[in-house]
């Protein structure tokens, strides 16, 4: 396991472990769920997280969060570990034990998989950023297949593309929480008519009727990709 350069405590940031008692919502009783967050500094990895941490918690489900490698430096790797349930005992995934991935950048998605189950799921923006001041010949699609052949569930999402056309590209991690709230949302994980409203009250109040388009895009997109027979399997992975 990489040093790890920041870890946010629970004085500082309450939402990240709190134990609230069930009311019988969906999860309540979740015993462990994984989710690595992959990308650049400057993508917003640390809020996208953060709104993780918060749905779940008012799903009733304890939450714990990480940041390691970096701390949100423009243009460096940033990872983020996000663990809930009530089995959760610290705040770092092992290496092959996330059960979700959610990466705003191809390259790191590659760079990064060996975090992910191989039953997993990888949620993953179609946007590659090649490192600066070096000069690569990287295929987007090369590094897809790669990952493909790591992991079965590879959903690539055009939150970048969307959030551009919206004027809004710093808001591609809203479009990708909308793909991650509905997939748990299917697989019966989470409950999205709450989830909806929590990250309607995170959102900052500047361009928040924009960023909730761009949240409902990445719902939709999910949607739209994920098919009966792929549910019908994450559904009996998840529930064991």
């Amino acid at each position: 396991m990489s040093h790890v350069h920041s870890m946010l405590s629970n004085l500082l940031n309450p939402w990240i472990k709190r134990s609230l008692k069930s009311t019988g919502s969906r999860g309540s009783y979740m015993r462990e769920l994984n989710i690595i967050v992959t990308g650049i500094g400057g993508q917003g990895q640390l809020f996208l997280s953060r709104i993780i941490g918060e749905v779940f918690l008012k799903n009733n489900i304890p939450a714990y969060i990480a940041e390691t490698h970096g701390l949100s430096q423009r243009g460096g790797t940033v990872v983020v570990h996000v663990r809930v349930g009530r089995d959760v005992r610290s705040p770092l995934i092992p290496l092959g034990e996330a059960h979700i991935m959610i990466s705003l950048e191809i390259i790191e998605a590659s760079r990064y998989i060996d975090y992910l189950r191989s039953n997993g799921v990888a949620l993953i923006n179609n946007k590659m950023i090649p490192p600066p001041g070096k000069r690569y010949d990287l295929d987007p699609q090369k590094l897809i297949d790669y990952i493909r052949s790591r992991v079965k569930h590879v959903y690539i999402l055009n939150a970048s593309k969307t959030a551009l056309e919206y004027k809004m590209p710093i808001s591609a991690n809203i479009y990708m929480i909308g793909g991650l709230i509905k997939l748990l949302d299917r697989l019966e994980i989470l409950s999205e008519e709450l989830s909806d409203v929590v990250i309607r009250d995170l959102l900052p109040s500047k361009n928040k009727d924009i960023n909730l388009l761009i949240y409902e895009s990445g719902k939709n997109e999910m949607n739209l990709i994920l098919t009966n027979e792929d549910l019908s399997e994450l559904k009996k992975i998840f529930s064991r």
